[in-house]
């Protein structure tokens, strides 16, 4: 979690930079300025609806990881009781 932590950080400074680089510039114009900090906005909108995506993705795995390891134990658990059946 540390290395997305400060990916995050990364990000999140770029951006300010971005937007703080467009609010200083005088030789910008104001159409670009404002698709600056509209790209800008996007930009930050994309990554967290796929940093949130990526921990419902986390969680669907930890789920299944414990329905996998329920099922290797139920079929353990069948087998200690008859090791001479056959699997399907």
């Amino acid at each position: 979690m540390q290395m997305a932590d400060e990916e995050n950080l990364q990000l999140q400074s770029a951006l300010s930079t971005l937007l703080s680089i467009t609010g200083k510039s005088g030789n910008l114009r104001k159409d670009l300025k404002k698709d600056n900090v509209d790209s800008v906005s996007t930009l930050m909108n994309i990554y967290v609806n796929m940093k949130n995506s990526a921990g419902e993705q986390m969680t669907k795995i930890s789920v299944l990881k414990i329905e996998v390891k329920k099922a290797q134990t139920e079929r353990q658990e069948r087998r200690a009781v008859n090791p001479f059946a056959t699997s399907i």
